[in-house]
């Protein structure tokens, strides 16, 4: 075992152990990881610098900015008042929509930028109907998850799937390949979230 095997291994605990702990924030550990590689000499200055020039790099910070410039034109705040609306009527139809709006969201935005804007406007929401946060941020967060599996652009990972298999020489994923066992798995997931999954969610109002 060499030592640049030994090093990657202690630093990958270490980077583990701050995320785990958030004594620092997420960001500055992957900068300071990148930092130490490159340090180190584990990676040539283009290897450790070569992700700001990815493209799926590109796309993922472009859905950040789209999905602020949504929250700055106010578009949130129509949302929030649609959902306030439908919670006094009934919970169970609010939380529905919720749902299939994030997952519609996150096929087409990303599904961590769809979580980081509706995340204020859940909590907004359950506050002006009464219920604990807890009772729609778990749907919220599945609900992106399953949409995020509908398209390329869904999540990350599918972004940098795709962008790596274009590096190798084969040919990048379409945007809709994978749609149509997306919308089966969001389908049963939403289902199962109405039915059994929205009992089972913890009530937390502290």
């Amino acid at each position: 075992m060499t030592w640049e095997v030994v090093f990657v291994l202690g630093l990958t605990i270490c980077a583990v152990v701050l995320f785990v702990t958030e004594k620092l924030s997420t960001d500055i550990v992957a900068i300071l990881v990148m930092v130490a590689l490159l340090v180190s000499g584990v990676l040539t200055p283009s290897e450790g610098l070569a992700g700001f020039a990815s493209t799926a790099t590109i796309t993922v910070a472009s859905m950040f900015i789209l999905s602020a410039g949504m929250f700055r034109s106010g578009a949130v705040n129509f949302v929030s008042r649609g959902l306030g609306k439908l919670a006094r009527r009934s919970s169970a139809l609010m939380l529905f929509v919720l749902m299939t709006s994030v997952g519609v969201l996150s096929s087409f935005l990303n599904n961590t930028a769809a979580v980081a804007i509706l995340i204020p406007v859940v909590i907004i929401v359950a506050r002006r109907a009464d219920m604990s946060p807890s009772k729609l941020l778990m749907p919220l967060s599945f609900a992106s998850m399953f949409g995020g599996m509908c398209t390329v652009l869904g999540t990350s990972t599918n972004i940098l799937g795709s962008a790596i298999a274009e590096q190798e020489g084969l040919e990048p994923f379409g945007m809709f390949e994978f749609t149509k066992l997306g919308v089966i798995f969001f389908a049963v997931g939403v289902t199962y979230m109405m039915t059994v999954g929205r009992k089972l969610v913890p009530d937390h109002r502290g």
